[in-house]
């Protein structure tokens, strides 16, 4: 075995380095949002039963804090990893200060930003900062990025340690000014450097993370069969009908995701502005399919408002479940919210396949016959048409993309 040096000369990562995979201490980072992620999910899914408009908001801003984290990680992790004791000790402070960001993600839907929360980045900044001071003395044709990236982290961590001192009618305005702050520093560090991150290893990271958000859907599925398997109005053929077509609304979505071959695109590109497209433009891929996953448990409150209602009107059974319930989460607004959240999925998805390559063809129709079948998929539920049978309709969209998008695989190869 492999003796780990102490602190090795860190150097550039070769971006066409074969065989370039996500290593175990990146798995085990990720087990890190894998609960910021579930925690964002929950909350949003609260301020959804409650109709909280402003949730969306609430939501968006957790989401991009833990988002924002776990970016920094990802692209130096495909720039440099030494993966020496030094590095991997750096991983671990990261991992601690992540694990205190996720604790802030399930305050911050009652107490927004948090000291907790703060300190976490505070953690993770100067561990990764530490690295960027590495590449700034080992590498010299990074010097720039490096100096940038070092400066410009700790520059935004002082300016988080001071909002938590502002006075509260600041706080929030400053909090959207620093979260640009966020959004462009990283484009000015890495504006005239940083081009060794590898295609093939950044595709499967931002894969990865696509899954843990999609696991969010399968929690909302298993609870919704959950709920329907101890609910004695639901009969077995409703529970296989209902469960089933969550699970074919998923299972379409992830296929059109890695339908796409993003590894080959940015590999036979490669543009330095990729960092912000498919970087950036991933944000709204990793919220819409957390949000979604908050939407479909909402199925499982339909469930549980049929069961309360079939109670006390005293009206027997129900074959076909989830049709009228009372005022609050109704079959409309549950289906409404889980179409929502995957149109913002199929528009970002769309754009990311357009502004990525010049070769996608089938954009326009493929996501104007998606929106076409949400949009009667929608309005048949609202009509009265179980949101089963809505959800079984809502899968031809992504199924119609998918079709459409293969017709383009030889050119994504030529």
């Amino acid at each position: 075995m492999r003796q780990q040096p102490f602190s090795s000369h860190i150097v550039a990562r070769d971006p066409s380095e074969p065989n370039r995979t996500s290593t175990t201490l990146e798995l085990l980072f990720d087990l890190v949002y894998v609960i910021a992620v579930s925690a964002a999910a929950k909350g949003f899914h609260y301020r959804l039963v409650e109709h909280d408009v402003m949730g969306f908001v609430t939501f968006g801003v957790a989401f991009f804090i833990l988002w924002n984290a776990w970016t920094s990680f990802t692209w130096f992790a495909s720039g440099y990893d030494p993966d020496d004791v030094y590095y991997r000790l750096s991983v671990l402070l990261q991992m601690f200060g992540s694990l205190l960001i996720a604790a802030n993600i399930h305050l911050f839907f009652e107490h927004g930003l948090v000291w907790i929360g703060v300190t976490g980045y505070t953690i993770m900044r100067l561990a990764i900062c530490s690295q960027w001071w590495r590449v700034y003395r080992h590498v010299p044709s990074h010097k720039k990025v490096a100096g940038r990236s070092f400066v410009g982290l700790l520059s935004l961590q002082l300016l988080w340690i001071s909002w938590l001192f502002l006075p509260q009618s600041w706080q929030t305005p400053a909090l959207f000014l620093f979260i640009l702050g966020e959004l462009l520093m990283p484009i000015w560090a890495r504006s005239e450097q940083f081009d060794n991150w590898h295609p093939g290893h950044i595709a499967e990271r931002y894969g990865l993370l696509t899954i843990i958000v999609l696991g969010e859907g399968i929690l909302g599925v298993s609870g919704t069969i959950g709920e329907l398997l101890t609910n004695p109005n639901y009969s077995a053929s409703a529970i296989i009908a209902s469960g089933s077509a969550l699970v074919a609304l998923l299972f379409a979505i992830w296929w059109l995701y890695f339908n796409i071959p993003f590894a080959t695109i940015l590999d036979s590109e490669h543009r330095r502005h990729d960092f912000v497209s498919f970087g950036y433009g991933h944000f709204f891929i990793f919220a819409s399919l957390a949000g979604l996953g908050s939407a479909l448990n909402l199925v499982a409150d339909l469930v549980d408002k049929t069961s309360t209602s079939a109670m006390t009107s005293a009206t027997g059974s129900s074959t076909h479940p989830l049709t009228d319930v009372p005022a609050g989460v109704s079959a409309t607004y549950a289906m409404g919210m889980i179409l929502l959240q995957l149109l913002i999925f199929l528009i970002t998805l769309t754009c990311l396949r357009r502004l990525m390559c010049d070769k996608s063809g089938h954009n326009l129709m493929a996501l104007s016959v998606a929106m076409l079948i949400i949009a009667v998929s929608f309005f048949a539920v609202q009509q009265g048409l179980s949101i089963t049978y809505g959800i079984w309709l809502t899968v031809l969209a992504p199924v119609v993309m998918i079709v459409l998008f293969r017709r383009d695989e030889q050119q994504w190869q030529g």
